[in-house]
């Protein structure tokens, strides 16, 4: 009876770690093509800041704002910063149309470049990671790992859309799987040692009473 429990338990456990380590790796899969997409997206934000300064010197240049790049890895502030840096832009670019001046300008050519190289990048990061999203919400709402997976911290991970104004929104994913799988196992434990106590003090009983 005690080795088939110790047998049980053995084997749920490796079930457990094998299933974790799955969505485990998934997830991780899923930050790190968020975290592409952040550093892409802190790069356009240079590139603005840049546009600004250049433009700063011609007409309406009171319409274009001077920010500071944000080195804060908060993806709320970076769509905040992100859609900043679109109106600064596009507000540099409507600029360059009434100044010939400016849009001949070889270092504002050379940023626009630079731009458009910037936006591919992060329309393909963005693929990437909707990618990665749809793979891994598609495994954690799989049987069998629907049944456990919310429990191990593993919560369902967002796109990234462009809104109806075209604002991109990256919404932060993270996982509680660490704490959570060490309490569970911490549970299991102390589950698994209680009834190995009261096997083994009911084997004794049985034990002393067989005894002349």
């Amino acid at each position: 009876m005690f080795f088939l429990f110790f047998i049980l338990v053995i084997g749920v456990l490796v079930w457990l770690f094998l299933a974790y380590n799955k969505l485990r790796s998934l997830a991780e899969n899923v930050k790190q093509k968020q975290s592409n997409i952040y550093v892409t997206i802190k790069k356009r934000h240079d590139i603005a800041q840049r546009l600004s300064d250049i433009a700063s010197s011609y007409g309406d240049h009171e319409k274009l704002t001077h920010f500071t790049v944000t080195e804060s890895n908060n993806i709320a502030t970076a769509n905040n910063v992100a859609s900043e840096a679109s109106r600064v832009i596009g507000n540099v670019q409507m600029l360059a149309n009434r100044f010939p001046d400016l849009k001949a300008n070889s270092t504002y050519q050379q940023l626009m470049v630079q731009l458009d190289e910037i936006e591919n990048t992060i329309l393909k990061r963005r693929e990437d990671y909707n990618a990665a999203v749809q793979i891994y919400n598609s495994t954690r709402g799989s049987i069998p790992h629907l049944f456990y997976a919310s429990k191990l911290g593993f919560v369902e991970a967002t796109y990234f859309e462009v809104d109806e104004n075209g604002i991109e929104q990256l919404a932060s994913f993270k996982t509680d799987d660490g704490k959570i799988l060490r309490d569970t196992m911490g549970r299991m434990a102390s589950v698994a040692t209680e009834n190995v106590k009261k096997i083994k003090a009911k084997r004794d009983n049985n034990t002393e009473e067989v005894e002349p």
